[in-house]
Order: structure tokens, then C-alpha cells, then sequence
């Protein structure tokens, strides 16, 4: 009766946690700075980073006053650590009119002598090159020189990194996560039901959920590390909880699978079982902690506001 009730403590502590302090703490993540665009709507539609997607209203940010719209986090990201590398691929917005605030005044705040001065027009031929090359227009070498989605665009995964072959297993890495993530919670109720009933069918469906979770767990975390790159420290912190969250997952329900091997031929079978169970338990919960922020890094920390 004792081992009965504090099996039901454990599962209510669990909950607990589930209900309580992850909600809470998505809350917290969710005022993060970096999501912007509080002051009027975006200027642009399609993304400057990646100019074939259109922007989503959730990824903006300001620049000298801007608010500028980007398409994902990662783009977002990749925008503000180098915000004029991409201003070129904002139709209708000059690199000259965002950087008026700045660009054109001294140290002292005078404003620059070159803004009253009228630039000639270009010649078609510079006089001055006779060494039969060609010299591309200003505005072309700005526009070559921009970076482009040359490599496709993966909202799931961070563009410069890693080879073609290796982007492309990662791209397994989000179908391969249902699998462990839907055995986890069912190996979870099915124990949970155990616990109440002591019906061996749901000791068997609990054994069987683990198992394949195990082997489906360890090939979406290797997938994953395709996907995401191999670092240890990514620049977005999304991502970077989603890598560890994920990888700690992995190892927990090869733990799991160790303890119920040991609980099945264990003599003391209650005591390695109770270990079992809160291995289980905990690694079901961190499962949907992992699935959750790997939705935040395509839709944003607050994907399941209401």
C-alpha cells in the first residue's frame, strides 16, 4: 500500500511540473525582446534574408526606426547580426534611407558635407580603364554582393551549415520525432494504468512502447545534430534548448530501456520497477518539452498562445 502511494506521489509531482512550471516558463521566454515589431508593420513582404519567402508577422524587427518583417527565427537571427548586409533586398527601401540617421552625421552630430554635394551622373564608359575590362554598375556589385538563397531555404534547420548530403539527412530529423514522441507518452500511460489496474497487458504494452522508443529516440537525436549542425552552442537559444532537450531525451529513454531490462530480472522487481517508472515519467515529460520548442523555432516561442 505505501509503495502504492508514493508511486501516485510521484505521478502527482509530475504533473505538477507539467502543468505548472513549463507553462510558466514559456510564458516568461515568450516577453523575449527579440520577436520585435511593436511599433508599426513591417515595410517590406518578402523576407530580405531569404527573398523568395514571404515574411511572417511574428519574426520582425526595428532598424533605425524600421520595422523590418522576416520570414523565420533563423532569418531573423541572421538579419540582426548584420542588419545592412541584407538591406539591398527590401524593394522599395534604399540602404541610403535607413542610414540617413547615422551614416551621414560626424562625431559631432553636424551632418556630412557630401549630402549637399551633387555626385555626377555615371558615364556609360570610364575614361580612365583601357584595360578592356568591364566594370559593373554600382548597383549591380550591391546586389551581387547581397546574399542570396542560392542554397534552399529550410525553416528548420540553419542555412550555411554543413554539406548538401549532410542537410539533406537532417531533413528526416522532424517526421523521424513522432515516432519516439508518441511511444514515450504511450509507454507513460500504459505504466500509469499499470499501476492502477496491475494488468500484465498494460506491463507488456509498456515494455514493447519503450523498446521501439529507444531505438526511434537515438536515430531522430542523430538526425537531429544533421539537422541543426554539429556545435555545441547555437547562436538562437530556441535552438540550442531544442539540441540539448532533445539529445537528453535520447540518452533518458536508453535509460529507461536499461531499467526496465533490469526490473524484468530483477528478484526485487518493485524496488528496480519504481526506478523504472521514474525514469519514464520524466523522460515522457522532457519529450514534450523538446517537441514544444522545436515547434517554436518554425512558428515562434508563443506558437500555442491563444
Amino acid at each position: 500500500m505505501k509503495a502504492v502511494q508514493q508511486q501516485v506521489r510521484c505521478l502527482a509531482v509530475l504533473v505538477a511540473f507539467v502543468l505548472v512550471v513549463l507553462p510558466r516558463a514559456a510564458w516568461a521566454q515568450s516577453l523575449s525582446p527579440d520577436l520585435g515589431g511593436e511599433g508599426t508593420g513591417p515595410v517590406n513582404t518578402m523576407c530580405p534574408v531569404t527573398t523568395d519567402e514571404p515574411i511572417d508577422a511574428r519574426f520582425t524587427t526595428e532598424y533605425n526606426g524600421t520595422t523590418i518583417g522576416l520570414c523565420c527565427r533563423k532569418c531573423l537571427t541572421k538579419f540582426e547580426s548584420d542588419p545592412t548586409a541584407y538591406l539591398a533586398n527590401i524593394a522599395g527601401l534604399s540602404t541610403v534611407a535607413l542610414d540617413g540617421h547615422t551614416g551621414h552625421e560626424n562625431a559631432g552630430g553636424q551632418e556630412d558635407q557630401h549630402a549637399d554635394h551633387d555626385h555626377e551622373p555615371p558615364v556609360e564608359e570610364d575614361a580612365g580603364h583601357n584595360d578592356g575590362e568591364s566594370h559593373p554598375h554600382p548597383e549591380d556589385v550591391s546586389m551581387s554582393s547581397s546574399p542570396s538563397n542560392d542554397d534552399e531555404h529550410d525553416h528548420a534547420t540553419d542555412h550555411d551549415s554543413g554539406s548538401k548530403l549532410a542537410a539533406w539527412v537532417g531533413k528526416l530529423h522532424p517526421p523521424a520525432t513522432h515516432l519516439p514522441i508518441g511511444l514515450l507518452i504511450g509507454a507513460a500511460i500504459a505504466e500509469g494504468l499499470l499501476i492502477f489496474t496491475r494488468r500484465d497487458l498494460f506491463r507488456h504494452a509498456s515494455a514493447f512502447c519503450v523498446v521501439l522508443a529507444a531505438i526511434g529516440g537515438v536515430t531522430a537525436a542523430t538526425l537531429g545534430w544533421f539537422n541543426g549542425g554539429f556545435v555545441l552552442v547555437d547562436d538562437d537559444w530556441v535552438q540550442m534548448t531544442h539540441r540539448w532537450l532533445g539529445t537528453g531525451t535520447a540518452v533518458l529513454t536508453l535509460l529507461s530501456g536499461v531499467l526496465l531490462l533490469r526490473a524484468s530480472r530483477s528478484s526485487t522487481e518493485p524496488v528496480s520497477r519504481r526506478a523504472f517508472r521514474v525514469s519514464l515519467f520524466v523522460t515522457a515529460t522532457l519529450v514534450g518539452a523538446t517537441g514544444f520548442f522545436g515547434g517554436a523555432l518554425v512558428y515562434g516561442i508563443d506558437h500555442y498562445a491563444w
